[in-house]
């Protein structure tokens, strides 16, 4: 049976954070740049450090303009989550611009993450764009009413890696803000992950909690992104701070 990847935004900043999270076991990290105040010098340093650490970067995009896709693949993001679809054609230009042909046109230049052409996966062009399409995903968000209502089409686009599902803007749209046992949230969830399971593409979700983290799994999303660094800091110390008190 194949494991449930797991990973955790990151939203904090700060080497030593990304550092500390390569000694976790999290298997991927999602450097938010979409909510997070992180710039792409920022985001840079933090695909460096995570790598160094084993961990797989990938970056959630806060703007889909061509520029900033190629701008977060150059420095390195082994994949692009992307919130708030609503159309299929959004995510045709998004495929464009992050994939090299045949799948998209995306600008070629050697960069850091290649060498600048110097490692031996990246010496022969043909080879290095084959290899950044297969390294570097294109996973559209499905957390818009729009983008569920056209998640089979969006789905079976060439280039689309995976689906994203944002439950907790999807259930604002839906209409039952944060109600994550809803019958009309797991239905657009079951509808989602057979998009994905008809066309052989991965299934994400977040999870603020680890029952929902569980929940998502047994229901067999391939991947849970759990909650965000900041959060589970802070529950971390709240934990502590109420054991320590307890004993007075």
């Amino acid at each position: 049976m194949k494991k449930t990847s797991f990973g955790t935004f990151f939203e904090l900043g700060g080497r030593g954070a990304m550092e500390a999270l390569t000694r976790t076991g999290l298997d991927y990290v999602i450097i938010d740049t979409e909510h997070g105040c992180l710039s792409v010098e920022t985001t840079a340093d933090m695909i460096l450090a995570a790598e160094n650490g084993g961990l797989l970067p990938y970056v959630r995009i806060g703007d889909t303009r061509r520029p900033y896709v190629l701008r977060m693949l150059d420095v390195g993001a082994r994949g692009l989550i992307v919130p708030n679809i609503r159309s299929v054609e959004e995510v045709r230009q998004l495929v464009d611009a992050a994939k090299f042909p045949p799948l998209g046109n995306r600008g070629y230049c050697p960069t850091r993450t290649s060498g600048w052409g110097a490692d031996e996966w990246a010496r022969d062009a043909f080879s290095y764009m084959a290899a950044c399409n297969e390294r570097c995903k294109v996973i559209p968000q499905c957390e818009t009413r729009e983008a569920l209502e056209q998640i089979e089409e969006i789905a079976a686009l060439p280039g689309v890696d995976g689906i994203f599902v944002g439950p907790c803007d999807l259930s604002i749209a839906l209409g039952i803000p944060l109600q994550f046992d809803h019958p009309m949230l797991l239905e657009a969830c079951e509808r989602i992950l057979a998009a994905c399971r008809a066309n052989s593409i991965e299934a994400l979700i977040f999870a603020g909690n680890m029952k929902d983290a569980k929940k998502w799994a047994a229901k067999g999303f391939d991947s849970v992104a759990y909650s965000l660094d900041a959060g589970v800091l802070i529950n971390a110390y709240q934990a502590l701070i109420r054991d320590f008190r307890s004993a007075d």
